[in-house]
């Protein structure tokens, strides 16, 4: 996991972090783990399936966003979670928000919701003195539905939000923001438009190798397209890449079994995979490392049991640190 430009993001100022949406949960999740900043994330309400998780999830800071297909008597609760943005936001705090209201695993921006400006407005009318600086945030997956994965993100400039607010103008306003995210989003992920050549871009990107966790080298390459288009070229795969994988595959044997042939399959959204996959592991590896601790153990003694784990996990953290979904 790369992030880039996170340091250009002031402390103690409102922020409203305005970021592009392809896989799920583990977007903001990596926000999340990985940032210095205590952020509220804003998310779709079917995942708050059980008084349970409902109270997990507020403890991480996420808040339930209700959509017309959660029902239409629901809706209006969306006035409470935003009036406790406003409040979020009033007092210095920090808000991610994925503005185009949904997922999808497409290597593109899609057009914006105006619900992020709903509470952005609502923030500035109460507070003449609040200047929310809108911080768009390009996510860049190598291939998000594989492993192992990467991922890069990219922090853009703060943007002042008074500068293009007019409370005179609200659909103009509303207008002015949406374009001036959105171009920022384009600049800081890959985005590969129009609709009816999106497959043949993307196979002529994959021809070509490219590194996806750098949108700049994705816009040089779209630039010159259909003029350098080529025949799929990629780059062949390391003896050594493919020797680690299949050593990987064959000490994990038990939970990758469990997970491609009955857990997988059922996972009807591409967008949920790695999420699934991530919960799937955090539960399970560490009950498979007491297991296979426990037969050590039982077959030799505690010390090599404890030996025999350790070279497990650092066999398997050095395949998933030196490679990619692309290359093995």
């Amino acid at each position: 996991m790369k992030l880039y430009g996170y340091h250009k993001v002031p402390r103690n100022k409102a922020v409203m972090f305005l970021a592009n949406h392809q896989n799920a949960l583990m977007d903001p999740l990596v926000i999340a783990a990985f940032t210095p900043f205590r952020t509220y994330f804003l998310t779709r309400a079917d995942i708050f399936v059980n008084p349970v998780v409902n109270q997990i999830f507020r403890f991480l800071r996420m808040l339930p966003i209700y959509r017309m297909r959660d029902g239409r008597d629901t809706l209006g609760k969306n006035e409470e979670i935003f009036m406790g943005c406003v409040r979020i936001l009033k007092s210095g705090g920090y808000i991610l928000l994925f503005p185009e209201a949904n997922h999808n695993i497409m290597r593109k921006v899609r057009p914006l919701s105006k619900g992020f400006t709903r509470i952005l407005f609502a923030a500035l009318d109460q507070d003449a003195d609040l200047d929310v600086l809108l911080v768009p945030v390009g996510i860049n997956y190598e291939n998000a539905s594989e492993f192992p994965d990467r991922v890069a993100f990219y922090f853009d400039d703060p943007i002042s939000s008074r500068a293009f607010y007019n409370k005179d103008d609200i659909q103009g306003s509303v207008t002015r923001i949406k374009q001036e995210v959105s171009e920022a989003l384009q600049r800081n992920t890959t985005h590969i438009a129009p609709d009816e050549e999106y497959a043949e871009k993307l196979a002529y990107l994959d021809s070509l190798g490219l590194n996806y966790l750098d949108p700049s080298e994705a816009r040089e390459a779209l630039a010159k397209y259909p003029e350098k288009r080529k025949e799929e070229n990629r780059t062949k795969r390391s003896p050594l890449r493919s020797i680690l994988k299949w050593i990987f595959y064959l000490i994990n044997a038990p939970t990758i079994v469990i997970w491609r042939f009955f857990l997988k399959p059922r996972i009807l959204e591409v967008e949920f995979i790695s999420t699934f996959r991530f919960a799937y592991v955090i539960f399970v590896q560490p009950l498979f490392y007491i297991l296979l601790w426990w037969i050590c153990y039982t077959q030799l003694n505690a010390l090599w049991g404890g030996l025999i784990v350790i070279l497990h996990f650092l066999l398997s953290l050095f395949y998933v640190k030196t490679g990619s979904s692309r290359s093995g």
